[in-house]
C-alpha cells in the first residue's frame, strides 16, 4: 500500500482511538487540535502527489486529483475548526452550557466526523462512497444535537430523517447503475475507474433513471432546492466550528457522490446528468437568494448561502464545458476555506451577545474590532467581491456559461447574485457599526481569531496570487471528468 496513504489512515484510527479513549480527560481539548493538525500534514503529503497527476490505485483505495482536491479542503477546515473549537468550545465549557464529559465527546465526534470524510474520498467503489457518506450522516447527528435544548434536537431528527431518506434514494439509484453492468462488466461494477473503462457499453435507460435518483438522493445532503429543508436548522442549531464545517465540507462529500456518477452519466447518455443539475442549480440559487435578502437569523442567513453556493457550483458541472467545470472546482475551493470565516466570525459574535436575530446585534466593531474586520472581509469575499476567491470562481462559471452560449442563464445568474449582495449587506454591515450594549463581554483569545484569519488569507491569496501549480493542479482535476490526468 501507499506509504503516504498508509500512515494517514493510522494517524486516523490513532486520532480516534485515543480522542474516544480520553474523552473525560481535561486535556482532550488540546489533543484534538494536534491531532488534526497532524493529520493535515499527513494528508497534504499525501495529496500533493496526486493533485500533481499521480493516481493511488491500490486495492480498495483508488484517489486522483479530483478526490485529492476534496480530501485537501476536508483536511484543511478540519483543522481549522478544531483549532477554533478550543476557544469556542472553552468558552462554552466556562460558562457551564457544556460540562467536561460533553465536552470530551464533542472532540471524540469531531475527529470521527473528520476522519470518515477523508476517507470517503478515498475509497476505490463507489458502494464504499455511499457508506461514508452515510456514515458522516450519522456521525454529524449527535453533533448537529449536541446541545440538549428542543430546537436542536428538532433540527437533529429532522436532518437524520430527511438525509437518510436521500441516501436511500441515492441506493436506488445505485441499484440501477449495477443493473446497467450487467453483461458488461464482470468485477467491480461500482468501482469508479471501471466504470469510467466500460462507460459508453452501460444500458442508456439505466443509467437515465439511475442518475435521477442519485441526484435527487445526494441531492438532498447536498442541500438542493426543495430537499433543502434540513440544512438552514442543521447549520443554525449546531455549534458554530461544527457548522463551518458542515458548511464548507460536508455539503461536498455528497456532491462528490453526484459528480462521480455524473462523469458516468455524461459518457453514456450525454447531456442527460447535466440538464437535471443545471436545473436543481438555477432553482437553488434563486430561492436560497431571496431568502438570505429576508434572512433575520444570522446562522441561517448563512445557511442558505451555501444553498445558493451549491446551486452555482452544480450549474458550473451541469455546462460541463471545459471552463465552467473549472469554474465550478474553483468555487468549490472558494466557498469551502470562505464560508467557515463567516461562521466562526458568527460563533464569536452569538457568545458575545447571546443571540443570532441580527436586528439585535450592534456595535461589533467597537467591542470585536479583530472579528468584525475578518467578518466584513468574509461577507465581502462570500459575495463575490474582487479580488476573493469567490470572484475568481463566479467570474470563471459566468464565462463558461457565456461561452456555451448561455446568454440569459448569466443574465440570471448576475441578477440573482446581486440579490444575494443586497441582503448581506443589508443584513452584515448594519451589525459591525452603531452602539453596542454595555454587558457584551470580549473574549479575544489567539484561537478564537487565527484560525478566522488563516483562512482569510487563503481565500484572499487564491483570488489575487493563484499560483501557476494550482491552477495546474485544478486542471488535473478537471481531466477526471474525462479519464484524462496529468
Amino acid at each position: 500500500m501507499n506509504t503516504a496513504l498508509t500512515s494517514l489512515i493510522c494517524a486516523m484510527a490513532a486520532s480516534c482511538v485515543l480522542c474516544i479513549a480520553l474523552r473525560n480527560r481535561r486535556c482532550i481539548g488540546t489533543l484534538m487540535p494536534v491531532c488534526s493538525i497532524v493529520l493535515m500534514v499527513l494528508a497534504l503529503n499525501l495529496c500533493v502527489p496526486v493533485l500533481g497527476g499521480e493516481v493511488i490505485d491500490d486495492g480498495p483505495f483508488y484517489m486522483d486529483p479530483l478526490s485529492a482536491v476534496f480530501m485537501v479542503l476536508v483536511a484543511v477546515v478540519g483543522c481549522m475548526a478544531s483549532v477554533y473549537s478550543r476557544a469556542y468550545m472553552g468558552l462554552e465549557n466556562r460558562e457551564g452550557v457544556v460540562n467536561h464529559r460533553e465536552l470530551g465527546q464533542y472532540y471524540s465526534l469531531l475527529i470521527v466526523f473528520v476522519s470518515v470524510m477523508m476517507l470517503t474520498f478515498a475509497a476505490r467503489s463507489m458502494a464504499i462512497v455511499w457508506l461514508g457518506v452515510g456514515a458522516t450522516t450519522l456521525v454529524s447527528t449527535f453533533l448537529v444535537g449536541f446541545y440538549s435544548r428542543e430546537e436542536s434536537t428538532e433540527a437533529a431528527w429532522k436532518y437524520i430523517i430527511l438525509c437518510s431518506v436521500g441516501i436511500t434514494i441515492a441506493l436506488a439509484g445505485y441499484t440501477l447503475v449495477y443493473a446497467s453492468t450487467v453483461g458488461v462488466i464482470e468485477h467491480g461494477a461500482l468501482d469508479w475507474p471501471v466504470l469510467m473503462a466500460h462507460a459508453q457499453e452501460l444500458d442508456p435507460t439505466m443509467m437515465r433513471m439511475a442518475m435521477v435518483l442519485v441526484i435527487v438522493g445526494f441531492g438532498t445532503k447536498v442541500g438542493f432546492v426543495p430537499m433543502h429543508t434540513w440544512l438552514p436548522d442543521a447549520h443554525s442549531q449546531a455549534p458554530s466550528p461544527v457548522s463551518g464545517l458542515l458548511s464548507a465540507v460536508l455539503l461536498n462529500c455528497a456532491m462528490y457522490g453526484i459528480l462521480r456518477f455524473h462523469a458516468v452519466s455524461e459518457i453514456t447518455v450525454p447531456g442527460f446528468s447535466s440538464t437535471i443539475l443545471m436545473a436543481f442549480g438555477l432553482v437553488s440559487l434563486a430561492v436560497a437568494a431571496f431568502f438570505i435578502a429576508s434572512s433575520r437569523d444570522l446562522k441561517r442567513m448563512l445557511a442558505y448561502s451555501s444553498i445558493e453556493n451549491m446551486g452555482l457550483i452544480a450549474l458550473g458541472f451541469g455546462i460541463g464545458t471545459p471552463v465552467a467545470v473549472t469554474g465550478a472546482v474553483l468555487q468549490m475551493v472558494a466557498h469551502s476555506v470562505t464560508k467557515p470565516v463567516l461562521f466562526f466570525s458568527a460563533g464569536n459574535i452569538i457568545q458575545s451577545y447571546g443571540t443570532r436575530d441580527m436586528s439585535a446585534i450592534r456595535g461589533v466593531g467597537r467591542v470585536m474590532p479583530g472579528t468584525s474586520w475578518l467578518l466584513a472581509a468574509g461577507t465581502l469575499a462570500i459575495v463575490g467581491a474582487p479580488p476573493f476567491a469567490v470572484f475568481v470562481g463566479e467570474l470563471t462559471i459566468l464565462s463558461g456559461m457565456l461561452g456555451g452560449g448561455l446568454v440569459w442563464l448569466a443574465a440570471v445568474t448576475v441578477v440573482l447574485l446581486c440579490v444575494v449582495f443586497a441582503g448581506f449587506a443589508r443584513n452584515v454591515f448594519p451589525m459591525l457599526s452603531g452602539d453596542p450594549p454595555s454587558d457584551v463581554p470580549i473574549d479575544g483569545s489567539f484561537c478564537r481569531i487565527a484560525p478566522i484569519a488563516v483562512l482569510m488569507a487563503l481565500s484572499l491569496s487564491i483570488g489575487l496570487f493563484m499560483p501557476e501549480q494550482a491552477m495546474e493542479w485544478i486542471g488535473n482535476a478537471v481531466g477526471t471528468f474525462t479519464g484524462v490526468v496529468g
